[in-house]
């Protein structure tokens, strides 16, 4: 059970942590983060996992790039604007079409616990990768048995049925339209933790 819960709060900060890289353009204090301990500390420790090991370094590269930019801010946020204002990539029905039982599913996870971003659409990308961070959470703090059981059976649903279809043409859509690559490394590093997580949900997590 201590096992499940550690791995369930950080599986949380991973979401949470990849939807703010993408929901917004990111401030000035948040890009100063880069260079400091916890930020070094925090991709160490994803560098350690094998899978994760080459896109970590990949992205640390790149926030390093970013921090050499004459306006590290305002430049970023040209990059953004180029991927995610209209169209965004950030649409998934623009990477693929999901089935109305998935988007039904996705809908009623919305409803019941709603979320920290500005619109609740659930084919916003964002949204999705935030409800797998707030399952997760609930699950970790849950002292109900059935009810963790519920959250892990939303999170392979939500997983299995929406981010794995859209993820890999929102990586290609990165790459493709990111010379500059910061965000392009950003998404290689959640498909390879996606693909992590998804292992785990259908193989391990009980």
């Amino acid at each position: 059970m201590q096992d499940f819960m550690v791995t369930s709060h950080r599986r949380a900060e991973l979401y949470h942590w990849f939807t703010a890289l993408f929901a917004a353009p990111l401030a000035d204090d948040e890009i100063c983060e880069f260079d400091g301990y916890d930020m070094h500390a925090f991709l160490d420790s994803l560098a350690t996992l094998d899978p994760l090991h080459e896109a970590a370094e990949a992205f640390r590269r790149q926030a390093g790039r970013v921090l050499q930019l004459a306006q590290p801010q305002a430049e970023l946020s040209e990059h953004y604007r180029r991927l995610f204002d209209q169209p965004s990539l950030l649409d998934t029905s623009s990477l693929t079409q999901p089935e109305d039982e998935a988007m039904i599913m996705m809908s009623i996870l919305l409803h019941q616990h709603g979320t920290r971003l500005e619109d609740d659409d659930p084919l916003n990308a964002c949204n999705q990768l935030e409800m797998m961070a707030t399952l997760a959470q609930a699950a970790a703090t849950s002292d109900d048995e059935a009810e963790r059981i519920a959250l892990l059976d939303q999170q392979r649903e939500l997983a299995n049925q929406l981010l794995i279809d859209w993820l890999p043409p929102f990586v290609d859509g990165c790459e493709k339209k990111d010379p500059f690559g910061f965000y392009a490394a950003a998404a290689a590093l959640l498909l390879a933790m996606f693909s992590m997580d998804i292992h785990y949900l259908n193989n391990v997590a009980q």
